[in-house]
């Protein structure tokens, strides 16, 4: 669909080098490229500005609010790009900035749009009063699971704005291909609360063979790398070099079955067919995942047994599943697209 090209103000978790939140990026952009516009059309919120102009070939703006305004006032659209943008779990100031950043836009008249959302956890009484005045605010949200919907209607967000679609990376079909290093991918994350790390680790021990090899991932690697540390002790063990968003992909890419925290690293398994675990720090990974045939979800609290049993069946039904998650990852793709043709239609028609 082509349509009249405006410039669009990006904002979200953008140039601190999370594997997720760049991709969500990179998946918006390739979409929005397809359906008319050029990169110059887009300028993105930056905690990096050069970083981000560097891999995605967009102008981008620091997080101050001069820069922010600045190109807000020439902008004729605002959306933010996928993520769990209105929670108060990461910090309380994150729910203030872009709450914040929507009224504001608003006030100027422009139009603003929420794609692929995740809601939440929204833990303060305040925190889901200001959630609900700024979705309310939005001319168009978009969740990426049922149940980010259904919190904001029992907020009292308005029906006739939201729609329940999927993630924005299930478009993404320039996936690399499958080269082998290691038979297992893990990529962790710092957590605070039910993380049974030492059970874990055990189980790491007594499921794996001397030759299974292991490869680990980290995602945003000043944080996973810390969250790693205690399996590279493994001789099987090595590192993933991650540098820019991509080495992500590929990383992912070349292990046989994964096990991961981070969302996006399970998404990308679906897309690519690999067997996985996730871990459920989040209920987002629940929300998007759980039933997936070839994938297996499990609390953080979960035993020794329980994480050895789900190790080995990931690393032994690598066959079986993977076309059923490539089917998952194709019925999600559907729905993913559906973000920009709502985008086009509500917001840019």
């Amino acid at each position: 669909m082509k349509f009249l090209v405006p410039q669009l103000l990006l904002f979200g978790y953008f140039g601190a080098g999370n594997f997720g939140d760049e991709w969500t990026l990179a998946s918006f952009l390739k979409s929005c490229q397809q359906s008319g516009f050029n990169r110059d059309d887009f300028v993105a919120v930056s905690r990096a500005p050069q970083r981000t102009t560097s891999e995605h070939g967009i102008p981008a703006i620091p997080r101050n609010w001069h820069a922010i305004l600045s190109s807000m006032r020439k902008c004729q659209a605002v959306v933010g790009c996928g993520g769990s943008l209105l929670q108060d779990v990461t910090s309380f100031r994150s729910l203030i900035f872009y709450c914040l950043l929507i009224w504001l836009a608003k006030s100027m008249g422009k139009r603003v749009a929420l794609l692929g959302q995740g809601l939440g956890p929204l833990k303060r009484p305040i925190s889901r009063k200001l959630a609900k005045h700024a979705l309310n605010a939005c001319d168009l949200v978009t969740f990426r699971e049922r149940v980010s919907f259904e919190a904001a209607r029992k907020l009292g967000v308005r029906k006739e704005i939201c729609s329940v679609t999927a993630d924005l990376t299930f478009v993404w079909d320039d996936l690399p291909n499958r080269k082998l290093k290691a038979e297992l991918g893990v990529n962790l994350r710092p957590v605070k609360e039910h993380w049974r790390v030492d059970a874990f680790v055990r189980a790491m021990e007594n499921a794996l063979k001397e030759e299974n090899r292991i490869l680990l991932l980290p995602l945003q690697p000043k944080f996973d790398e810390l969250a790693l540390r205690p399996l590279a002790k493994f001789p099987q063990a090595n590192w993933w070099r991650y540098e820019i968003w991509l080495d992500g992909l590929k990383g992912i890419a070349s292990v046989g079955s994964l096990i991961a925290m981070r969302l996006h690293a399970l998404i990308a398994a679906c897309l690519l067919g690999i067997p996985f675990v996730g871990l459920n720090y989040d209920p987002k990974v629940a929300n998007i995942l759980s039933g997936v045939i070839g994938g297996r979800i499990l609390p953080l609290s979960a035993g020794e047994s329980e994480f050895a049993d789900a190790i080995n069946q990931t690393i032994n039904d690598r066959a079986a599943c993977s076309d059923k998650l490539r089917e998952f990852a194709s019925t999600q793709k559907v729905e993913a697209q559906r973000n920009f043709e709502l985008l086009a239609n509500k917001l840019l028609g």
